[in-house]
């Protein structure tokens, strides 16, 4: 289930701040007609942020499904936030399992004295809530800044392409990273700070 974008927060000053009301803010609006319109971009934004860093921003529950029973097993997304649920062949062996965290990977696991090699296919889910709440300030002006772009049809030259968010509805944006360093409508500015949260391959 993807993060509502809208509703994330940043600190603001001494204050907590939703996206939504930040990009009211530094479009000069103060009535609620265009909330639908920005969260839309706020939403497209967000979720061309996290494909961009290939990794969740804002905190939301996620689930990643294995072929095997492994352990450890390093998750996908950071940074970690809570284990949910651990299933085998739909069997729930959350309790099996415990985490540790390190550096920019977090692993779970079920013994602490060796890998234990899979010996056959099981349904392994794993299910936990991953990302930030409040989000980095870099990182939730970064979005707005990006939604902003799309809200006024700015961004990079080059091939547009068509993105939809499932029950909110859709835009046509530039896919295309051009010699300034921008990736559709995320700015050089904007992937500058994206950079810094891209999920890293160990």
């Amino acid at each position: 289930m993807a993060a509502n974008y809208a509703e994330a927060t940043i600190v603001y000053g001494a204050n907590t701040i939703t996206l939504l009301e930040l990009i009211k803010q530094k479009l000069n609006i103060a009535d609620t007609a265009q909330d639908d319109e920005l969260s839309l971009y706020l939403q497209i934004a967000g979720e061309a942020c996290e494909t961009y860093c290939d990794n969740v921003l804002a905190e939301q529950a996620t689930t990643e499904q294995h072929p095997v029973k492994s352990s450890p097993i390093a998750l996908r997304y950071y940074p970690f936030v809570t284990l949910n649920a651990v299933t085998v062949d739909a069997v729930d062996v959350t309790d099996d399992y415990e985490v540790f965290e390190s550096e920019g990977v977090d692993y779970i696991t079920s013994s602490r004295n060796s890998i234990t090699r899979a010996s056959g296919f099981n349904q392994m889910n794993i299910a936990y809530t991953a990302g930030y709440e409040p989000l980095p300030a870099d990182l939730g002006s970064a979005i707005v800044s990006s939604a902003i772009s799309y809200e006024q049809g700015t961004g990079a030259t080059g091939e547009i392409k068509k993105e939809s968010v499932v029950g909110v509805g859709s835009i046509e944006y530039n896919t295309s990273t051009d010699d300034n360093g921008s990736d559709g409508f995320l700015s050089a500015a904007v992937t500058g700070t994206l950079d810094r949260y891209r999920r890293s391959y160990l």
